[in-house]
């Protein structure tokens, strides 16, 4: 069963993320899906640094940031597009983006992945399940990622403060 990890709104919280890339070490996971707003270098630096696919787009909080220093990760602008598993995957900061992307094409994506808002949520929307994991920085909501089952598109939210 390959295991996603989605994380999003990191917002420099090095400590939560940290910790959060440590559980996705210890919990042998195969990809990584970033959906922007780690705001800086030094959280850019920490997704660099694992040892499995990361794949990540540019949220508002990065919008100044040169991040071709980092040649572990492949980073979009606006929206990324991946197939996974045999999953075709679309990812955005922006909620509002991901839904204008599937009114064009309903039905062509499997999962759709978003931040911004840093609230957990899952939607179905034209035919695909919308997913966003929450928020690393522990701003407006507790501090949560995902890890998605592959197979099943089953998403798991994980509450990083119970993270031992």
């Amino acid at each position: 069963m390959p295991k996603l990890a989605v994380i999003s709104d990191v917002h420099d919280n090095l400590a939560n993320l940290k910790k959060t890339l440590n559980y996705i070490k210890n919990n042998q996971v195969d990809f990584l899906i970033c959906t922007g707003d780690l705001q800086s270098p030094e959280s850019w630096s920490e997704l660099n640094q694992l040892s499995i696919p990361v794949f990540a787009v540019k949220g508002n909080a990065d919008d100044s940031l040169d991040l071709s220093i980092f040649t572990n990760l492949k980073v979009w602008s606006s929206f990324g597009e991946i197939e996974l598993n045999g999953q075709k995957i679309i990812f955005s900061h922006y909620p509002e983006l991901i839904k204008k992307i599937l009114d064009q094409k309903p039905n062509f994506y499997q999962l759709a992945l978003h931040g911004h808002s840093h609230k957990p949520w899952e939607e179905k929307y034209n035919g695909t399940k919308i997913f966003n994991p929450g928020n690393i920085a522990n701003v407006y909501y507790a501090p949560t990622f995902a890890i998605i089952n592959l197979d099943k598109l089953e998403a798991q939210l994980i509450l990083i403060n119970e993270i031992p």
